[in-house]
């Protein structure tokens, strides 16, 4: 016990003893970092420009401070820092924040690494309130879910934050060919309250030939204004088949024939209008495959099963099934068919 009591002593003394150089050697030998202001604000700003952020940081310690690294987050940019800095001397950081891909107030942080043992790290903040030129209500970014074939509109007002600086749209080009648009000025009832008069709409709408699948476009609206001359809106959608196939193909692998394995697909109808159809005939141009339909929802859906007969010859098999419907867009639809069969 008294061995015990000797080694928890002995240890207090050292962590104390370690405690007092440590604070001996930053107060009366080592750097100390003090950055009298740690927040910039910047106010309000227009959207897109470069906001310039300079913070002064002091050695208040007896020997250099060194600067060992700044690492901003998103949206900062460090021009130039003081590396080195003498004991009761004043350094630089120098940091730029661009504001084009922000609105409204943000705050951006800048971590500085340093070698002051008692504040080895700061972090330092610039904020801004960001007002764009040219607003895009409700936001600019466009959402849709369309049908292949079927009409689809979407609509966003522009107008400019500035009633000083009205906005006027000159035009709008789209990234991607199958999406067209229209402008138009509003007028009386039609006008966002409490937004600047001069105020457009701008309407988009799918080509007829739009492309099955997902959009991902961009659409710039080209203004009158000097301090923004284009707007970027973002379009993110779906286009869905009239007539849609799933899967859109049938993979059987090796099977074995005399069990008959089948594989099914799924024939939606997307008309939005309530038009039905009707699959006539299904048939795989192979011998070694049956087929049958099952409407699941009259003129809805319909589900098909391809097997495999039992007699069917060994051998890779890479056929189509071909299924005839009464849509007059869509009389014919092919699947391809795979197999294996043992």
């Amino acid at each position: 016990m008294r061995t015990r009591s000797v080694l928890i002593a002995t240890l207090a003394i050292v962590l104390a003893t370690g405690a007092t150089v440590l604070a001996q050697s930053n107060d009366n030998g080592g750097p100390k970092l003090v950055v009298p202001s740690k927040i910039i604000d910047a106010g309000t700003v227009p959207q897109g420009v470069i906001v310039d952020a300079v913070f002064d940081v002091v050695n208040e310690g007896n020997r250099t401070l060194t600067v060992k690294a700044v690492r901003p987050t998103c949206g900062c940019t460090v021009a130039d820092f003081d590396k080195e800095i003498a004991p009761g001397a004043t350094g630089k950081i120098k940091a730029k924040l661009d504001t084009k891909d922000f609105a409204g107030p943000i705050a951006k942080s800048i971590l500085v690494m340093t070698d002051d043992l008692q504040d080895p790290t700061v972090t330092l903040v610039i904020k801004a309130d960001v007002r764009p030129f040219v607003e895009i209500l409700p936001r600019p970014l466009v959402r849709f879910n369309a049908v292949q074939r079927e009409p689809m509109n979407q609509t966003f007002i522009v107008v400019g934050a500035d009633p000083a600086k009205p906005a006027k749209v000159l035009s709008v080009d789209s990234s991607v060919p199958f999406i067209t648009t229209s402008v138009r000025k509003l007028s009386g009832d039609e006008l966002v309250p409490g937004k600047p008069a001069a105020q457009y709409e701008v309407n988009l709408s799918l080509a007829h030939d739009a492309p099955v699948g997902p959009v991902n476009a961009l659409l710039t609206v080209n203004t009158d204004l000097e301090e923004a001359p284009k707007v970027p809106v973002k379009v993110y959608g779906v286009v869905r088949a009239l007539i849609h196939v799933t899967p859109t193909q049938l993979q059987f692998g090796p099977v074995e024939a005399r069990t008959r394995p089948g594989r099914n697909l799924i024939v939606v109808n997307n008309h939005s209008d309530g038009t039905k159809i009707q699959i006539t005939n299904a048939a795989v141009d192979d011998p070694a495959f049956t087929t049958e339909v099952f409407p699941m929802e009259e003129g809805r859906r319909f589900q098909v099963t391809v097997s495999v007969k039992p007699d069917a010859n060994p051998g890779a098999r890479d056929a189509t099934l071909t299924l005839k419907t009464t849509d007059s867009d869509f009389p014919t639809l092919t699947v391809p068919v795979r197999a294996n069969i043992r």
